[in-house]
Order: C-alpha cells, then structure tokens, then sequence
C-alpha cells in the first residue's frame, strides 16, 4: 500500500516509535535539575528513565539510612572515627560520592532538557550544571580535608 501525502513542513499526529518526546521545556528542564539534585533520581523518572530514577533513589535512601544510623549509634560513629585507616576509607568514599554526585546531576540535566534548545540555553545549562555541582560537593570536599587532616593526626 502507498503511504498518504503528506506536505513537506505537516506535522505527524503522532510520533514514530524510534523519536523521543521531549518531556519537558527549557525552565522545566532547569526546575528538574534542581529538584533532581535536592532528591536525586527525580529528574530521572520526569524523564521516564525508569531503571535509573530508582536505583538512584535506592542508593541515596541507602546512604541517609546509613547517616541516620551513625546518628542514631554515636559509640558506632566514634568508634569509626578513631581509626586511621577507617577516616581513609572514608575520605575516598567522600571523593567517589562526590564524583557520583556530579554525574547525577549532569545525567539529569541531559535527561530532562528539550531536545532543541539554543546557544543561551546551553550555556546557562552548564553554568547550571556546574554551580549545583559546586554547592552539592563543597561540603563533601570539607569532610573530605577534615578526614585526612584528622586520620593523619591520629597517627
């Protein structure tokens, strides 16, 4: 059978299968990110990237269970902060959470931004990008400074 004509500038009343529907706009895009990185994994499920919203909500789940236990038990915590080689561990794991941190956020960002946006669109994405993932993994760089310093003073 013979397709339809169609006029070279109509739009399809509905998309094929292999196009991806933009999920949202520019200031959408924007407002998800940041929401994205209050609770990381939102972002993800707006974009309706399923798997990745809900391993990403899992393992943060699983990290503020794991502080809320080092509230919860303060002999545990200050046992833990007696070892050098524990306040190691614990600064590599500040480093690759930071790491971790600032994928998320750009995975994010690229999950929920339309597909068409322009040059000043671009770059206040970046700059977006780049000051969440600044403020985010500030106070992980702190820690990460106060665990060497005191690992190295414990010696």
């Amino acid at each position: 059978m013979t397709q339809p004509y169609q006029a070279p500038g109509a739009r399809r009343a509905a998309p094929l299968a292999d196009e991806v529907i933009d999920v949202t706009s520019f200031p959408g895009a924007v407002g998800w990110t940041i929401a994205g990185t209050i609770i990381p994994g939102l972002g993800f499920l707006k974009a309706r990237r399923w798997f990745d919203g809900v391993m990403t909500l899992i393992f943060f789940v699983f990290v503020l269970a794991g502080l809320g236990y080092l509230a919860y038990e303060p002999a545990f915590a200050k046992a833990l902060l007696s070892s050098p080689i524990t306040l190691l561990g614990i600064a590599v794991l500040c480093g690759i959470l930071g790491v971790l941190i600032i994928g998320i956020i750009l995975a994010t960002y690229l999950a929920v931004r339309p597909q068409v946006v322009t040059a000043g669109q671009r770059i206040s994405g970046g700059i977006l990008v780049a000051v969440l993932s600044f403020v985010v993994c500030i106070p992980l760089a702190v820690a990460l400074g106060y665990t060497l310093s005191k690992a190295g003073y414990i010696k």
